[in-house]
Formats: C-alpha cells, structure tokens, sequence
C-alpha cells in the first residue's frame, strides 16, 4: 500500500505541476492542504487512472476519496486486484 500512496503522490505533484516535493504531500486533507478546486481533482484523477491502468467508477467519486490517500490508495489497490493489473 505504501508503493502505491508514493506513485499517488508523485502523480498529484507532476499532474498539478505542484511546487513540493511528493513526500510532503499529507495522507489526509489533500484538498484543503493544496487548495484544490474540482478541475484539479478531475486532473489528478485522470491521471490516477492512466498510471494504475484503472477506472474510477463515476459512482465512486466523491472529495472523500481525493481528500485522503489510504482511502484511494486502498481504492486503487482493490480496482487493481479486480482487472489484475500488477502493482509495480
């Protein structure tokens, strides 16, 4: 799960072209922290989508899930799983 919070960190910081280094992104609290607007988070997830070779389910998106990285990590891992798409 840490691997792939680090990819999600990484893709949030190219795909925004956000200022701070990855490991300064907070497990929690994302949208207040970097003051993302809904353009950013359709951005950032788009390319969450296009890194893990996933789809995120429009039923699915909700700020919960952008604003805290175990739980979309955790969503990741799991639409992973399910298409068997390998981690690394």
């Amino acid at each position: 799960m840490e691997e792939i919070k680090a990819r999600l960190r990484k893709v949030l910081v190219d795909s925004l072209e956000l200022s701070v280094e990855p490991s300064d992104i907070p497990d929690h609290g994302l949208v207040q922290a970097l003051g993302l607007d809904s353009i950013n988070t359709i951005e950032f997830l788009i390319w969450v989508e296009s890194e893990f070779g996933v789809e995120i389910a429009d039923e699915d998106l909700s700020i919960k899930l952008i604003d805290d990285l175990d739980l979309l990590a955790a969503y990741v891992k799991d639409r992973m799983d399910r298409s068997g798409t390998p981690v690394a």
